[in-house]
């Protein structure tokens, strides 16, 4: 796949891919972009199709990739710990996946907004108890300043700075509750 991508990036073509777009959703206010389905596989909540140059097309098939495997982190490491909340090797997970999250984040800086938009997760689903919790909620804000910075320079379109806002009010929930439950020093 990836001799495919080099081949490729070499000639000046262009290809459509199916991205998809950050939308705000009223009734649940909170904003969207993607899921994994029962199979683990991408699902984008609002479609959308993107033509790129080789290079840009590239970048954004490996952003895709990183995100979905880190969606897949989170998941997971959310499960084990709905499942026993005391497990100390989930919770060392915890800060592993907030980790690989910043690493990504870095990455993706610089380039296009099609890209940066994998910065975005959504923590909602979380929150309403139904699941485990995916990242370490101690000291999340100021860690994750630098992300939301990188995700949202240049934003123009309102439903992704809708969505954005929401988020960092999910963002400050999700520690400022851990913190004065006691699970946060």
């Amino acid at each position: 796949m990836l001799d495919t991508l080099y081949k490729i990036s070499e000639q000046n073509i262009r290809e459509t891919y199916l991205t998809g777009q950050i939308v705000y959703v009223p009734e649940v206010g909170e904003g969207k972009h993607l899921q994994l389905n029962k199979d683990g596989k991408l699902e984008y909540y609002r479609i959308k199709y993107e033509t790129f140059h080789a290079k840009e097309g590239t970048e954004f098939f490996c952003a895709e990739r990183l995100r979905i495997d880190l969606e897949k982190k989170f998941q997971a490491t959310a499960a084990k710990l709905k499942k026993n909340p005391l497990d100390l090797k989930a919770r060392q997970e915890l800060e592993t996946n907030l980790g690989s999250y910043l690493k990504f984040a870095n990455a993706v800086q610089g380039k296009s907004q099609i890209v940066r938009n994998f910065l975005f997760f959504s923590l909602g689903k979380y929150m309403k108890g139904d699941q485990g919790i995916p990242v370490s909620p101690c000291e999340f804000t100021q860690k994750i300043l630098e992300p939301i910075t990188i995700a949202t320079s240049g934003l123009t379109d309102a439903d992704p700075k809708l969505a954005w806002a929401a988020n960092i009010q999910i963002f400050t929930a999700y520690e400022l509750g851990f913190t004065m439950a006691g699970y946060c020093k």
